[in-house]
């Protein structure tokens, strides 16, 4: 059904035109995930916030303590020090630790006759479709864990997050986009549920302060929906999940 690439430190990236990229500069690291082409983006998060279109995709590791007055000045500033166009890259903040991103690559074959191919085997292709590449990046930080609907005491917003990247090679109406950002906190909910995560005894369903970021190329086959039923889902589901399990396992292993 699916053909599978695992985290192995030097990253393959199955969607043409894409790569990934762990930066350290004297400002600070970052993952940055570039595209040749823009991307049509639906984010959480501010910087490059809502839907938009967008060549580069950051998430930036900052110190627990950031509490900058003017955060989306202070962001753009960053960005253009690190000699990138504010207006084409889309951001996110964490304190978790960047290199221990979590990352899932998943592929959808489907041949002439509709049918999925199994695991490593491949059926022919339409010349004019490109097969669903589906495209996960998580970076997971546990420190302000929560429960969404369980009474919680106020809390500031600081960056400790479970921040979510997904890249689709495909084409998404704006309602499947939002379906996506469903399925993809479905699966961080199970992941975490998976992991043993709680909070006062009970499962917790991400932190105060998680960011979700899909990305798609606008290539290929057109999806209007992207729940877990559908293939897009599917992909979805399990690129989120096992990212998570990845980022969260380190995570656990070094608490920070």
């Amino acid at each position: 059904m699916t053909n599978k690439d695992a985290w192995i430190g030097s990253m393959k990236v199955p969607i043409s035109g894409i790569r990934m990229e762990l930066i350290s500069s004297h400002q600070g690291t970052y993952l940055r995930i570039c595209s040749k082409h823009p991307l049509r983006t639906l984010n959480s998060s501010p910087w490059g916030g809502g839907f938009g279109r967008h060549k580069v995709m950051m998430n930036r590791q900052v110190d627990k303590l950031y509490n900058e007055a003017d955060p989306l000045r202070e962001m753009d500033d960053f960005i253009r020090r690190e000699g990138l166009n504010p207006q084409e890259t889309a951001g996110m903040l964490t304190a978790a630790k960047v290199k221990d991103v979590g990352y899932c690559g998943l592929t959808w074959d489907t041949g002439e006759d509709g049918d999925n191919s199994e695991f490593g085997q491949k059926l022919t292709m339409k010349p004019e479709m490109e097969p669903l590449h589906v495209c996960s990046w998580v970076t997971v930080g546990l420190g302000n864990k929560a429960r969404a609907g369980a009474e919680l005491p106020a809390a500031s917003l600081y960056p400790g997050t479970i921040n979510t990247i997904v890249v689709i090679n495909g084409c998404l109406t704006d309602a499947a986009m939002v379906n996506a950002v469903i399925t993809a906190t479905e699966a961080k909910v199970a992941a975490l549920q998976a992991l043993g995560i709680v909070v006062e005894g009970q499962s917790a369903t991400g932190t105060t302060t998680d960011a979700v970021l899909i990305a798609a190329t606008c290539r290929g086959k057109s999806y209007n929906y992207a729940g877990t039923a559908t293939a897009l889902g599917y992909l979805i589901g399990r690129t989120v999940y096992e990212a998570i399990i990845h980022s969260g396992q380190l995570y656990e292993q070094t608490p920070y």
